[in-house]
This record gives structure tokens, sequence and C-alpha cells, in this order.
């Protein structure tokens, strides 16, 4: 987790960044660089981390945005993201941004960041003949 202490109150600069640089500042430890779930933290948590390019492919094709959404901003929670394994970073977010219903928005904006940067990331599963 990052040294919120380090920000002064200042807003976080990933907090500013693209889909893809917020999933690299707060997802990629775990998830990996490419989401493929082989971060470098992966290989210590309990469960297998999975890879976040196979969204799609495990919904029959559709990109699943509103589950997406719903686990990182913690109203739907698969076992690791209620754990210590992994933070809900809808609630971390509200750190850099407060619980205002402006700041509330805002974190909503981030949390569609990361979903749409997900969905453009999606490939199709590998082929076994």
């Amino acid at each position: 987790m990052l040294p919120y202490a380090a920000w002064g109150g200042e807003p976080h600069p990933a907090v500013a960044g693209s889909g893809e640089e917020l999933f690299q500042e707060f997802c990629a430890t775990c998830h990996g660089r490419g989401a493929h779930g082989d971060g470098p933290m992966a290989t210590s948590l309990r469960r297998r981390v999975p890879d976040l390019t196979l969204l799609a492919a495990r919904e029959g094709g559709v990109f699943p945005d509103e589950l997406v959404h719903q686990m990182i901003d913690g109203r739907r929670m698969p076992r690791a993201h209620g754990t210590s394994d992994m933070p809900v970073w809808g609630w971390e977010f509200y750190r850099f941004e407060g619980e205002d219903a402006t700041r509330r928005h805002r974190v909503a904006e981030l949390i569609d960041q990361l979903v749409a940067y997900l969905r453009s990331i999606q490939r199709a599963p590998a082929r076994t003949s």
C-alpha cells in the first residue's frame, strides 16, 4: 500500500491519471503489469490472483462492466476482496478524495476509468486443441 503520510494533504498523483496509470499504481502489484495475475505479490497470497484480461471470456465474451465496478468499489466482494489480500479500492480512493457527494462522484469516475481500462485489455482465452 502507498504511504499516505507522504502526500501532505495533496491528492496523490495517480488519482489524476488514466485508467492504465491507476491500474499500474494500485493493481499491478498483485495482478501484474499486464493484468495476467502474475504481479510480484501474487505468489505470497493464499488465493490465486485472476487474469483480468480474461474477464469477458469468462462471461461468454461480454465484459461485465457493472460487476467489475462493484468489485472495485466494495459493493460486491469475492472472498479475496474482503480480506487483506485485496484492498477495496473504492474505500482507498476516498482517502484521497474524501466522502462528500462531489468526492463520491469523483471516486466513481476513477473506478470507471479502471473499468474502461480493463475492458480495453480483454483477450480471447488460449485455444487448446
